[in-house]
């Protein structure tokens, strides 16, 4: 569908449920979640998931301190797998760098065309968020920077509609 460089001349379309994706669901992926839940409201189904998720644990500490820090709790964060089921009913899955996109892709092949960097609409090499995890609070404070910048990037390219109850 789009390519990197790309960028869609329109919202996307038909938009109702966005995967946030990272490798571990423990740092990066559960930030995006809470940011992207925070801009976007109820009236979209956002969720996360790791591609060698740290199945059951919390959000990283660090990760937890910096969304308390401003204002959105995700304490009650426990990591999950990626599973074709959750892969196949996102209207949208957003990952950190360009090897999960070619990993989910490669994995779940009819996914292509959905699967976007979260960085996508950043300039030129700030499109992928590097992982933080085990490198400390300047680490983890520089990714919640990027997820905060591209998650605010993303409304305006995003034509939702509505969730089935």
């Amino acid at each position: 569908m789009f390519h990197r460089g790309d960028s869609p001349l329109k919202p996307l379309p038909n938009i109702a449920s966005i995967l946030v994706v990272c490798d571990g669901n423990h740092c990066r992926s559960p930030m995006g979640e809470a940011l992207l839940r925070g801009v976007l409201g109820e009236w979209m189904s956002i969720g996360s998931a790791g591609l060698t998720a740290l199945e059951g644990f919390p959000a990283d500490p660090e990760a937890q301190t910096i969304m308390a820090e401003c204002g959105l709790d995700i304490s009650r964060h426990r990591g999950r797998q990626l599973t074709a089921a959750m892969a196949l009913a996102a209207d949208l899955i957003l990952v950190m760098d360009e090897r999960q996109k070619e990993d989910c892709q490669r994995v779940f092949p009819s996914v292509r065309g959905r699967v976007y960097l979260l960085g996508h609409w950043r300039p030129g090499s700030s499109r992928e968020i590097p992982d933080p995890f085990r490198k400390g609070p300047e680490a983890f404070r520089q990714a919640f920077e990027h997820i905060s910048r591209s998650v605010a990037d993303w409304p305006p390219h995003l034509a939702h509609k509505q969730r089935h109850a």
